[in-house]
């Protein structure tokens, strides 16, 4: 199921394949940037209010282990999640909890 999807029904294999294609690869070079992105974008949730300041540390935390995987080739980019920001997401989610969830309010996936 898709990070996004609001039903259990899962995506014909065939339409996955055409639609997200090679973007997976393309998308382990964005890892790093992605994880730039969001740290400045945390540090603006907390700054209004949706993050509290033990969140913001676990998501910070939790970036920088992403930005260290990847380093050494140990982040896996999972076709499944579809691109780079869900693959991110979904590591915060299941580092940090409910903090995790958090990390995308006010902000399109294309920021």
């Amino acid at each position: 199921m898709k990070i996004w999807s609001k039903s259990n029904e899962d995506v014909m294999k065939e339409i996955e394949e055409f639609t997200v294609g090679k973007d997976i690869e393309l998308d382990k070079e964005l890892v790093f940037f992605d994880c730039i992105g969001s740290i400045a974008h945390a540090m603006m949730l907390k700054k209004i209010g949706i993050l509290n300041k033990k969140e913001l540390k676990q998501i910070l935390k939790a970036l920088a282990k992403i930005i260290e995987l990847n380093k050494q080739n140990k982040f896996k980019l999972k076709k499944e999640l579809e691109d780079v920001h869900a693959n991110i997401e979904l590591f915060l989610i299941k580092e940090c909890g409910e903090a995790g969830k958090k990390i995308h309010t006010a902000r399109s996936r294309n920021d």
